[in-house]
């Protein structure tokens, strides 16, 4: 499953450079797992797989 999948069924804007809040850490997305978003959380080297939906907050564009 691809980012553009997640977007259309959760209604989520899981971009990949999207910034994200995975349960209260600050991360990016960096791509896709089946339907899951992959996310690397500032200051780690690999990144760890989410629920799109479930503890990430997306941040708007132009905030940081």
């Amino acid at each position: 499953m691809s980012l553009q999948y997640i977007q259309d069924y959760y209604g989520v804007p899981a971009k990949a450079g999207q910034r994200v809040t995975a349960y209260g850490k600050p991360g990016v997305i960096t791509g896709a797992h089946n339907q899951y978003i992959r996310v690397r959380l500032d200051g780690e080297k690999e990144s760890k797989i989410y629920h799109p939906t479930d503890g990430i907050v997306y941040e708007k564009k132009g905030t940081k």
